[in-house]
Parts: C-alpha cells; sequence; structure tokens
C-alpha cells in the first residue's frame, strides 16, 4: 500500500536555498532531501494569494482555469483510506479542500515579540516538534500533510543565525521578530534589503535544523511501517523581500520572487543510494503536486497542461523525453490581479491598467532589466495569450516559436 507525506512551507522561496544556487546560505538538510530524489529547477505557484495557491494543491485546479476541481480527499475516501493534516494555528481552516481530511490537527501558531535565545525556543523549532509528536501517535494514515505557516510572519531567529551572514561592512544586524511589510524607506538603499534579506535567511537555517530532524523521524516511522512512501516538499508561493519595492505582496511589483518555489520529491523507503538524484528544468507549477499525489496513492493520470502533471515519472524514470519547449508554458495570477505568464525563454506581465513588462528568461533570473520597449514583437506574441488565460490554466496550449527561445536577442 502506497503512502504520501506532504510538507508545505508558507512563503519559502527558492533563491533562498542552496540547492537551487544559493551561496551565501548553505541549506544542508534541503540539500540531502534534494541528493535523493526529484528537484525541479523551475517550479511556479499558480497564484501569491495563500487560499487560492493552497487551494490548487488540494484540488489540482489552477485558479484560473474553468476545469471543474477534482477532490483527491473524497477519492481516497472512497478507497476507505484516511488522511491526517497538521497544521499551524488555523492557517488553512478557512479553505473549503482541508475540511475534507479525516484528521485535523491544529498546533499552537508560533508568535512572539522576542528574538529567542536557541534554536529550541524558536517558533519554528517548537512547530516541528510538536508535530513529531503528532506523527508519533498517529503514523498510520494513507496522507499526512503538514503546513507551516510562519516563515513569513514570526521572526524570531537567534543572533547567531543572523550574525553569520554580518560580515565588517555589512550594515547593522536586524533585531526584528516580524517581517517588516510595507513599501522600503528607500528603494534605492540596497543595505536596507540586505538587512531584511538576512533576518528572513537566518529563519530558513532554523527551518533547515528542524527540518533534518523532522525528515530523520519520517525515515524510523517509514521503517517501522515498512509502507511504500513518497515525500513531497513544496510552498504555495514565495515572500517578496523589498527586490521589487517593498516586503510583502501588497507593496512588492509583480515578479517571479513571489512565485519560484522549491519542490522536492523523493522515496522515504528506500535507501538514499536506491535513487539517483534528478534534476528537472522544465517548467512546473504547483498543481503538479496534487497530479503526482494522484498518481501514487490513486494511479489515476491527468491531462493537465504538461506544467501541472505528475512528476512521478520523472523520479521513477528520469530519462525520459523532456517536453518540447513549446510546450512548456505557465501563467499566474499575482495579488494585485496583474498576471505573468513564464516561457522556457521570457516572463511577461500584464497589469490591470492594461500595462505590460517584459524580461528574458534564465538570464534575468530575477527581474532587473526590463526590455518591453526593445523586444516590442515579442511583446504583441504576449498580449495575445494574456487573453487566454483560462485556456492557458485549463489545457495544453503551444507558443508560437520566438517564445521557445531567445533568438535575434
Amino acid at each position: 500500500m502506497t503512502k504520501a507525506i506532504v510538507i508545505t512551507i508558507d512563503q519559502l522561496g527558492a533563491r533562498f536555498l542552496s540547492l537551487y544556487g544559493n551561496t551565501w546560505n548553505p541549506t544542508p538538510a534541503f540539500d540531502r532531501l534534494a541528493a535523493r530524489g526529484l528537484t525541479t529547477e523551475f517550479c511556479l505557484s499558480s497564484s501569491t494569494r495563500l487560499e487560492t495557491g493552497m487551494g490548487s494543491l488540494f484540488s489540482g485546479k489552477h485558479p484560473l482555469a474553468t476545469s471543474h476541481p477534482t477532490n483527491l480527499l473524497a477519492m481516497l475516501e472512497q478507497q476507505g483510506r484516511t488522511s491526517l493534516l497538521i497544521q499551524e494555528g488555523d492557517s488553512l481552516s478557512a479553505i473549503s479542500d482541508c475540511q475534507n481530511f479525516t484528521e485535523i490537527q491544529s498546533l499552537p501558531f508560533g508568535s512572539t515579540d522576542q528574538v529567542a535565545e536557541s534554536l529550541e525556543q524558536t517558533s519554528i523549532a517548537q512547530f516541528f516538534g510538536l508535530t513529531l509528536e503528532a506523527l508519533e501517535q498517529q503514523p498510520d494514515h494513507d496522507l499526512i500533510w503538514i503546513h507551516h505557516a510562519g516563515l513569513g510572519i514570526t521572526w524570531d531567529a537567534p543572533m547567531e543565525y543572523r550574525e553569520q551572514f554580518f560580515a565588517e561592512e555589512d550594515p547593522d544586524v536586524l533585531e526584528i521578530t516580524s517581517p517588516p511589510f510595507g513599501p522600503l524607506v528607500d528603494a534605492t538603499d540596497p543595505d536596507e534589503v540586505m538587512q531584511i534579506v538576512h533576518a528572513y535567511a537566518a529563519q530558513v537555517s532554523v527551518l533547515d535544523t528542524c527540518l533534518g530532524l523532522l525528515i530523520d523521524q519520517l525515515e524510523a516511522l517509514t521503517a517501522q511501517t515498512g509502507e511504500e512512501t513518497l515525500l513531497i516538499l513544496t510552498s504555495p508561493r514565495a515572500l517578496p523581500l523589498g527586490h521589487h519595492g517593498g516586503v510583502g505582496y501588497a507593496a512588492s511589483r509583480p515578479a517571479t520572487d513571489q512565485l519560484h518555489v522549491p519542490c522536492l520529491v523523493s522515496r522515504l523507503d528506500l535507501q538514499p543510494s536506491a535513487i539517483a538524484p534528478v534534476r528537472m528544468i522544465e517548467l512546473r507549477q504547483t498543481e503538479a503536486v496534487f497530479a503526482t499525489l494522484v498518481e501514487w496513492l490513486t494511479e489515476n493520470h491527468s491531462p493537465n497542461p504538461i506544467a501541472q502533471r505528475s512528476l512521478l515519472s520523472n523520479l521513477l524514470a528520469p530519462d525520459q523525453i523532456t517536453p518540447e519547449p513549446q510546450d512548456q508554458i505557465t501563467i499566474s495570477i499575482f495579488e494585485d490581479e496583474s498576471l505573468g505568464i513564464h516561457t522556457p525563454a521570457w516572463f511577461a506581465i500584464a497589469y490591470p491598467d492594461t500595462s505590460y513588462e517584459l524580461y528574458v528568461k534564465p538570464d534575468d533570473r530575477w527581474e532587473s532589466n526590463p526590455i518591453a520597449n526593445r523586444r516590442k514583437d515579442i511583446l504583441e506574441e504576449f498580449k495575445e495569450l494574456f487573453p487566454r488565460a483560462a485556456e492557458i490554466a485549463s489545457e495544453p496550449v503551444k507558443t508560437g516559436e520566438t517564445l521557445q527561445n531567445q533568438l535575434n536577442r
């Protein structure tokens, strides 16, 4: 009998993990997980709103799609299988799909106005400690979903975690305990962004340590049950941290720093040496997590766009044919209702006021060089795609040749 464990960490951005190229914030636990399974290089959120982003993870329905959602939890119930949601506070209680879990455990939310004196005192460590206790008491569910909500809320990492990024010429280390949501005081001052980024990175370091302990326990529990167990780790969205005008979704311009999230898939029941690490470079969206769970737990397949299809075959048979660039396209919706379309070569944004922006990918990974005025031909092709948002989100769509690569840049 197959079993699945999903860990979602709200507002965790891929750019802060060493396995995604971060050279100054080592995250060995994430690296270890990547070394024993599949890493998606470009997994993009479909929405920066928690309710819609998590809703699509539970249902497989893109927020812009017109198709009817599939209820995985209902499918499991029909098969006599059970599910458990472990959430921080009531962070997911407002999402209707969550009510279909067989059991829900809401752990105390760790909020504080003081910097922790040790790792054990941090809100992250307390949540993961309670999670371990819950798992030891309830190890038999077929689907276990663990949701940590505090990464974008409580920044209580001890000073030693904050000071590890500090160099003599750097600005002072911030001792804030929550994100400074809002516009930057001085958008031209890189030191302001650096202070915020380092405070967030300290939380990620704490998270990495706690994740390593959680994975150790999950491996031990899997060894006891002997079940084929799939582990998926991802995030419904990433937190903007000042690179585009401000901190938080309301104060930041639309960009992929809000969309690019980690997505890791592994088999806990197999020895790490039994699975070669796989790096998948094609574009995917977070709905692929749902499709992967459906295939793993029910053996059903979904005819969704490639960006939303199951990752299971990539994990188990990494030598399969990579989708052609013209088949790779994602679409996302931002807090201000802007739309973003990503292809392997370009990223375009349509704002509610009918203005547009264009960036080259992957060269301009974090949108620092807008080129809409220089590549009006490319922008015109995107303008024809944006009205097809529901179609792109619902069924396979092919793009033209000029949107597949960076011809004549």
